[in-house]
């Protein structure tokens, strides 16, 4: 058991340590993602009102959901809640964003296995592991296929399963993020869905599997993704199938759900909703299925959401999170809820009057930073990093991008651009005109990619021209020096030349990487600059404690800053208490 140190100061260590083992970390501008990218074209024109990976579904009712879950838990399925199935307070951990470097997963798997000793005065507070393991939506990147899943999540946390199997019995459940979405849900479902078993179809009641035995669990990486994919030309080509994984267990862990979507009964007067927005809105079967649970119920429940997407994202309000609100017809004002979100890949606490949210995307992707600049914005209440440690990282993307730490693409990219200027510059001198219209494309480029749909798209605007001028006076420039090294130095022009235009490449890739930064810390977006750092650090979950009679709920995140190191401590990066405004208002009731 693990005693917990204090949460680190805002300040970000000079180095971080970085995993070696296959599968790395996604190289969001490498040629090797661009086939996740093509995954999401092809899901959001998929996903439809004609064509619905939900068609499938079952959507649990929530006393046949608590009933499964006590089965499985050993406790009693007749109980109309968990904590009164358990006779106890229930222990959930909390985990979103999961799947990227598999180092950094098996570091996060260790994290959310292990258990804690938290000082509490002259006392000291035990934190045991959940009885629900919960999926915050983004299972794996780029895109939560089976394979991805497979190598990302179920191998890196089962190999730490196994050396901490306690022989109890605990319950897997999630939501999907867009991530998911880009496979349709099929890697999801394959480990979040819960296994056939007999079902009484009059009574809707599952009795429990045995837990699957040790050795059908997965434990090592299987092939590439273009291993994968010339696996399935082959079949089609020979006309047979290619057999999928049907299940992606975890070692000691049930999944229970058969929908995407679902509502839980955790304590009296507590429910826990965990709604899908696809890749776009929550959609109208899930409008009445949550919009049922509130008005079968004779008095209010007090709600906490798990999102996929959080309702304010970097301080300011996220339109995919709002939507969601709007869609449930839920807010922080009038019903002070917790919600429990995702998406963005750092902790954020913030409080809206009697409400709560809490983003914890640490669960294995890349880092994305606090909010840097921020000035009249709302202060959170804690933040993992903070905006210091989130400022020096983030020019540090300049140089990554250039040493192509976020991969090639964006050097191919500027290859092609000025190819064309240096091949005409073999035979005159680089034109004034030539440079203009290329840097003219480069900023139009870069305004379409990161302008729309932002709230600050002039200024990207503007700060895309700017990079325009650069990008394209670069080989114009360089061009110059070249002609001159030739004319005067008498080198061979080819070689001369070949090393202008790589050098161009280059540093446009750098100031590309500064055109990225000066976005992250003006605020107006944040994921690219990170993104290219593929940065490991400050991964963390949220250990929750729903307490036995559903009065609130008591929250400790526990992360690293540096996760693969051996000698950095784990810390209490943040704990908090969220009251349920139900049970307050009985309380108050009774005593008045």
């Amino acid at each position: 058991m693990l005693r917990l140190s204090p949460a680190p100061a805002d300040v970000a260590p000079s180095s971080f340590k970085r995993g070696k083992a296959y599968p790395r970390a996604t190289a969001w501008f490498g040629f090797r993602s661009f086939w996740g990218h093509l995954w999401s074209l092809a899901a959001s024109i998929i996903a439809s009102e004609d064509i619905d990976s939900r068609d499938w579904m079952q959507p649990d009712e929530p006393a046949d959901l608590v009933r499964r879950i006590a089965t499985e838990l050993g406790a009693d399925a007749e109980a109309p809640t968990l904590t009164e199935a358990l006779g106890r307070d229930l222990v959930i951990d909390f985990v979103a964003d999961t799947g990227d470097d598999v180092s950094v997963s098996r570091a996060v798997a260790d994290l959310i296995f292990s258990e804690y000793e938290v000082d509490e005065g002259e006392t000291v507070r035990v934190l045991p592991r959940g009885d629900l393991l919960l999926f915050g939506g983004d299972t794996a990147y780029p895109v939560a296929s089976d394979l991805e899943i497979h190598n990302r999540v179920t191998v890196p946390f089962n190999q730490v399963l196994k050396q901490c199997a306690d022989g109890r019995a605990r319950v897997l459940i999630g939501i999907p993020g867009n991530h998911d979405w880009y496979a349709g849900l099929d890697g999801f479902g394959r480990m979040f869905r819960a296994p056939l078993g007999e079902i009484d179809r009059a009574s809707m009641q599952v009795s429990a599997l045995p837990p699957a035995p040790a050795s059908t669990a997965p434990s090592t990486i299987q092939m590439t993704q273009l291993k994968h994919f010339f696996q399935w030309v082959e079949a089609f080509r020979v006309g047979r199938n290619v057999v999928k994984r049907s299940a992606l267990p975890l070692l000691g862990y049930r999944p229970v759900q058969n929908a995407s979507y679902w509502s839980l009964p955790l304590a009296p007067r507590l429910d826990l909703w965990g709604p899908d927005r696809q890749l776009y809105d929550v959609d109208d079967r899930q409008r009445l299925y949550f919009s049922r649970q509130r008005s079968e119920t004779s008095e209010p429940n007090g709600i906490a959401l798990c999102l996929a997407d959080p309702p304010y994202a970097y301080l300011e309000p996220h339109d995919n999170g709002q939507r969601i609100f709007a869609a449930l017809d839920v807010s922080f004002e009038t019903d002070a809820l917790l919600a429990l979100t995702g998406d963005t890949h750092h902790y954020c606490r913030m409080a809206f009057g009697k409400g709560m949210m809490v983003t914890a995307g640490g669960g294995g992707a890349f880092l994305h930073p606090a909010r840097i600049a921020r000035k009249g914005l709302p202060v959170p209440d804690a933040e993992f990093p903070g905006p210091k440690a989130s400022l020096s990282l983030a020019w540090q993307s300049p140089v990554e991008i250039a040493r192509g730490r976020a991969g090639w693409m964006i050097h191919a990219a500027l290859l092609l651009a000025y190819l064309p200027m240096h091949v005409a510059a073999r035979y005159e001198h680089p034109t004034l005109l030539g440079a203009s219209l290329t840097g003219a494309v480069i900023a139009a480029l870069l305004a379409f990619v990161y302008a729309p749909r932002r709230p600050r798209a002039p200024e990207i605007v503007m700060v895309s021209a700017l990079a325009g001028v650069f990008l394209g006076a670069l080989p114009y420039g360089i061009g110059h020096l070249a002609r001159d090294v030739n004319m005067r130095f008498e080198a061979p022009s080819l070689l001369v030349d070949a090393a202008g235009l790589l050098a161009a490449v280059f540093i446009g890739a750098f100031i590309v990487g500064v055109y990225f930064a000066v976005l992250t810390v003006r605020g107006v977006a944040a994921d690219q600059a990170f993104g290219s750092l593929a940065h490991p650090g400050y991964k963390h979950f949220v250990r929750l404690r729903v307490r036995k009679d559903g009065s609130g709920i008591d929250g400790f995140a526990i992360g690293k800053v540096d996760p693969l190191s051996e000698s950095d401590p784990v810390v209490l990066v943040d704990r908090f208490s969220w009251e349920n405004p139900v049970r307050a208002t009985a309380s108050q009731s009774k005593t008045e």
